[in-house]
């Protein structure tokens, strides 16, 4: 477990999107490793910070090889670990694990010492038969991190809003979404994330994949919202690397005026 440091005023946001490819984990890890060397060389300072990558990013939804992919996802934490520690930021995307014989999509937060922790998608998108090889998670918590407790949601979860509420009630400032939504519903995308984020007076950072699986396009747009709804920063629909500098003061002006955040769960 990483050592936990006190949130600082400002930190820097960033997403990272890009085509996964199914299966392909070098080639997705060579992505995440161009992004944020981009990045870098693109911004004064990126630390603190926090980059999110897209849902399952290392491997897509490559079902058939599950049993495999799954193997990997140690030496992918390894390599996240030393970019954490390379970049000095907190790098949160989601990843397949297993354990208690059973398959999860989950969302890992690294940084530079280790793992923060972990999110479970709750939701699984039947459509794409996700829940037929994943168990949901259950009970949802922030993750403490170097930037300050961070709640998570995976893709569809982002339908759900009492799946964010208690993570808001236990002290979470920021929101990070690591997503393959589909441009067919982009619009729905963006009004979801700037709901979730007028409703807990939070900043969301949203990563979306882009690029084609099969017949579905995803529709990037990836985003950064900030706590009264405002879109800080968007992204079109092709490979984008992109991030800003953050104040959690606008999350304590958003909540001085009027307060909508549960005080208990």
């Amino acid at each position: 477990m990483s050592e936990i440091i006190l949130k600082t005023p400002s930190f820097f946001a960033g997403f990272l999107q890009f085509d996964v490819q199914s299966g392909a984990i070098e080639k997705n890890l060579s992505r995440v490793r161009e992004g944020l060397a981009e990045i870098a060389e693109s911004h004064k300072q990126i630390s603190p910070g926090i980059i999110v990558l897209p849902e399952l990013w290392s491997t897509g939804f490559a079902y058939a090889e599950l049993p495999a992919l799954v193997g990997t996802i140690p030496d992918v934490l390894e390599t996240l670990q030393e970019l954490s520690a390379k970049y000095q930021v907190s790098i949160a995307g989601s990843l397949p694990e297993y354990t208690d014989n059973k398959y999860y999509n989950t969302l890992f937060i690294t940084g530079p010492a280790g793992t923060f922790g972990t999110y479970r998608k709750q939701r699984l998108f039947s459509p794409m038969a996700e829940d037929t090889f994943f168990s949901p998670g259950t009970d949802p918590n922030p993750i403490q991190t170097t930037v300050g407790p961070v709640a998570g949601l995976v893709c569809y979860d982002l339908r759900f809003p009492e799946l964010l509420r208690q993570q808001t009630a236990l002290g979470a400032s920021l929101l990070v979404v690591p997503a393959q939504w589909p441009a067919a519903r982009i619009n729905q995308w963006r009004i979801l994330a700037q709901s979730r984020a007028i409703e807990n007076q939070m900043f969301i950072v949203a990563a979306n994949r882009c690029g084609t699986t099969g017949d579905t396009v995803f529709g990037g747009h990836s985003m950064i919202v900030a706590p009264d709804g405002t879109i800080l920063l968007e992204a079109g629909d092709g490979m984008e690397y992109r991030g800003a500098m953050l104040d959690h003061a606008m999350v304590s002006s958003a909540r001085s005026l009027f307060n909508t955040i549960p005080t208990s769960i």
